[in-house]
């Protein structure tokens, strides 16, 4: 665990305030859920991620869709890929996603890519075509699903992606 050097007052309704500096560091925005744990006898607090809290449930849709399609299907929070199953699973896995990425996300519908290069990560860009759909539940932009592959995107890779953002969404909101 790393020490930032900065002290704080808890004030009288037990309240604190994360320094800005660390918001900026951890991408921690206003209105975003922290987990709050105690381990030993510290208290941890957390980015929590919803999608994160699912990785079984997406380990197995991404595992399921591959073998049947073969080709790289990565499912994303808004911070990093949390599940990825193809050639690219050893490279992107616990990655940090890319602006890029985020900013699709954040605008909320499905974008299709035909053979072009996206970054991935702030070091790292694919080239192919991709199809990145949002994975919205309750309103929020939660992460989304991407398929790339070297093949045209069809109906069925459209069809693919929706059944993964629709599962993954009502999974949530129930």
């Amino acid at each position: 665990m790393k020490l930032a050097g900065i002290v704080r007052r808890i004030d009288e309704l037990g309240r604190i305030v994360i320094p800005k500096e660390i918001r900026k560091t951890l991408h921690i925005k206003n209105g975003e859920n922290l987990e709050i744990f105690t381990q030993n006898d510290n208290i941890v607090l957390k980015k929590y991620s919803e999608l994160g809290n699912l990785k079984e449930l997406s380990d197995t849709i991404t595992k399921s869709l591959n073998q049947l399609l073969k080709e790289n299907i990565l499912i994303t929070d808004t911070d990093k890929f949390i599940s990825i199953e193809g050639k690219l699973k050893n490279k992107y896995l616990k990655q940090e996603i890319s602006e890029q990425i985020l900013k699709y996300i954040n605008e909320r519908k499905t974008v299709i890519l035909k053979n072009q290069t996206l970054n991935f990560t702030k070091d790292s860009k694919e080239t192919g075509n991709i199809i990145i759909s949002p994975i919205i539940s309750n309103g929020d932009a939660l992460g989304s699903a991407i398929i790339i592959t070297d093949k045209n995107i069809n109906e069925n890779i459209i069809y693919t992606i929706n059944i993964i953002t629709t599962i993954l969404s009502k999974y949530i909101e129930t």
